[in-house]
């Protein structure tokens, strides 16, 4: 198969193989993009009246439009060949999570919890119902975001809604109850379902996983699951409480629907974090160590040296220049006037609207790369998987990486660089890191397990960091410490953005979108205009700003974030961020290598490729208003 045209899709590779058919990762030539193309096996059962029907499940399939889910685009019927054409998702399916990890935190499993829950409630919303929930099914990209596959094609499958007797074992581990007497599934199937992967997650089994196939339908029928906090101390007894709910027999002693089963993991996590902070305080507050003390008697001690002589300088300075300006005043006077009137006329010039050149630059790895910043126009950081921090010293132009590596199992999700030497980055398990010379030597200042950072943003001065189940961290010492900050959310958090000092935005999963009036202290929920994610924030002043969303969609604000519109991107793809070199140059950066220009403030938006097909996941400015691009594989790309 793979080389082979199948209508409008060429197979490239094969991503699975399961007992419905081989899933394959093929290019969309009419697109351009790629896709997952999942071809049935060839059996009798392929009648004219299962393939109506089939057809008809994938048609209803395709209405389900929900982050958590993943997409189905159509089907394809060419010689014989049935498939079903669906979103491609990279990343790796919870099944392999589990395998590798052997059993999750409890936070990371219950974080992957509400999105499954968010997601097939959903459906369960469209009178959906998958039928065949398990870890195999369930696929979370590299963004931490999950997906959930095969929505109806079980239904589709059999019209008894149970997997035949000889099938894969696998299905059977998380079947209800009702699935396997052969009745007529319901949602409490799906939740049935959904307890089961939850328990696997948490202690890395299934509660009936030995015996026979016998054995095991009778487990399902009649035995009680041993308590999940049996596996680990540090799960709390309240989960044996909610997996047991869920695992329940008798159908409605189970939850009535995914909202219900959603609430109470919501509580069981915000009591965990409230634990967690209160450690986190503990801990700060033993560790006063005299060292510390010395450190700061010696920063300061530095800081007053090096202080005097450049006072000294400062003085004899404004001296000289206070009398070069009495003396040669009126020709200042014109050589400012000139000046003013080039920038004048450099704002206000044409500017191509169609396209934009971009350059490739030499980033010397092929790991993804998360994150850039720029302290100066010369100096540039990225970061990336694996453990990656890259420097250039070029203008952007070649990078080296920084070793020895910190962690090569880490992957750090941001960087941001407050001057030359001051630096922090942040990754995908809790972890900050802080380096005052430059990316030569890095200190862990903060590692919070389970969390997920996303974004470091600077104001003034003050640095946040945000990321998932709502968490937001502010420093107002240059990111020497940080303190957690109420945000009135559990929904992850993209990126925050401030429009003054003291007002702020922040935005993230299902629509998310926060303020703050007091210098990010307090988070106020907003109204909803979205209810697809929103990923990335840019204010051009206090009353214009641009928010981009899940599905290609941008909105636009023109009176400080009360009213948003929804404009036309031209550009149905995964949008990751956003930047403005001013009030009307903007710039968007998606996951097929397109950057999207306006030259109007964001009200039109034209498509300017990168050259590559790679997902450009960070934007970021150079002082001198250069653009600068970070993504998968390494990839760099500069305006030129």
């Amino acid at each position: 198969m793979i080389g082979s045209l199948i209508e409008n899709y060429k197979v490239v590779s094969v991503l699975g193989e399961g007992g419905m058919g081989i899933v394959y990762k093929a290019f969309d030539i009419k697109l351009e993009r790629f896709v997952a193309l999942k071809v049935l096996n060839q059996t009798g059962s392929l009648n004219s009246n299962f393939v109506e029907r089939f057809k008809r499940e994938a048609k209803n399939q395709a209405k389900l439009n929900h982050p958590n889910i993943v997409s189905v685009y159509g089907f394809t019927e060419q010689n014989g060949i049935l498939g079903i054409v669906m979103e491609y998702v990279e990343g790796e399916t919870l099944e392999k999570l589990i395998t590798r990890k052997k059993q999750l935190d409890t936070r990371e499993a219950l974080q992957i919890l509400q999105q499954m829950l968010d997601g097939v409630g959903h459906a369960h919303s469209k009178n959906f119902i998958h039928r065949d929930i398990k870890p195999s099914n369930i696929i979370i990209n590299k963004e931490g975001v999950v997906k959930i596959m095969d929505f109806g094609i079980s239904k589709a499958l059999f019209d008894k809604g149970i997997t035949k007797t000889g099938t894969k074992i696998g299905t059977l581990l998380y079947m209800s109850p009702e699935q396997i007497r052969a009745e007529d599934p319901t949602k409490q199937s799906d939740i049935y379902s959904i307890g089961i992967t939850l328990y696997e997650m948490l202690s890395g089994k299934t509660p009936f996983d030995k015996g026979t196939e016998y054995e095991i339908m009778e487990a399902h029928l009649k035995k009680t699951p041993p308590r999940v906090s049996i596996s680990s101390s540090n799960i709390p007894p309240e989960l044996d409480r909610i997996v047991s709910k869920a695992l329940d027999k008798t159908i409605y002693k189970r939850y009535k629907n995914c909202e219900d089963f959603l609430e109470e993991t919501n509580q069981i996590l915000q009591k965990l974090e409230r634990s967690s902070v209160e450690k986190t305080e503990k801990v700060k507050t033993k560790q006063k160590p005299a060292d510390q003390n010395r450190d700061n008697k010696f920063r300061m001690l530095k800081t007053t040296l090096f202080a005097l002589p450049l006072l000294a300088v400062i003085i004899f300075l404004a001296y000289f220049i206070f009398d070069a300006i009495v003396a040669y005043w009126p020709g200042v006077t014109s050589r400012q006037i000139q000046s003013n009137d080039t920038t004048a006329i450099y704002n206000t010039r044409a500017l191509v609207t169609t396209t934009v050149d971009w350059l490739k630059a030499s980033s010397g790895t092929k790991n993804n790369l998360n994150g850039i910043s720029f302290p100066s126009d010369e100096l540039g950081f990225a970061c990336g998987e694996q453990g990656t921090i890259l420097k250039s010293t070029n203008y952007g132009a070649d990078w080296i990486e920084l070793l020895p590596k910190v962690d090569s199992l880490i992957t750090f999700t941001d960087i941001k660089f407050l001057s030359s030497n001051l630096g922090l980055v942040v990754s995908d398990d809790g972890r900050i890191l802080r380096t005052e010379d430059g990316g030569n030597t890095w200190q862990i200042i903060l590692s919070l397990k389970g969390e997920n950072f996303f974004r470091i943003y600077e104001n003034k001065g003050t640095s946040f960091i945000c990321g998932a189940k709502g968490t937001i961290l502010k420093s107002n010492n240059g990111g020497y410490t940080f303190r957690r900050v109420n945000s009135n959310t559990a929904n992850l958090l993209f990126t925050i953005f401030f429009i003054d000092q003291s007002t702020g935005f922040a935005v993230g999963w299902n629509g998310t979108f926060l303020k703050t009036t007091d210098q990010g202290e307090n988070w106020v929920n907003q109204n909803k205009f979205t209810d697809t994610y929103l990923r990335d924030i840019f204010f051009v002043d206090k009353s214009n700003g641009i928010v981009i969303a899940g599905g290609g969609d941008v909105f636009k604000t023109s009176d400080g974030g009360v009213a948003w519109e929804k404009v036309s991107s031209t550009l149905a793809s995964g949008l990751l961020s956003i930047a403005f070199t001013g009030k009307t140059n903007g710039f968007i950066s998606c996951n097929k290598g397109e950057i999207l220009v306006t030259r109007d403030g964001g009200v039109n938006w034209a498509v300017s490729s990168s050259g590559g097909f790679t997902a450009l996941n960070r934007l970021s400015i150079t002082p001198s208003n250069k653009i600068f691009a970070a993504g998968v594989y390494g990839s760099i790309f500069s305006s030129k």
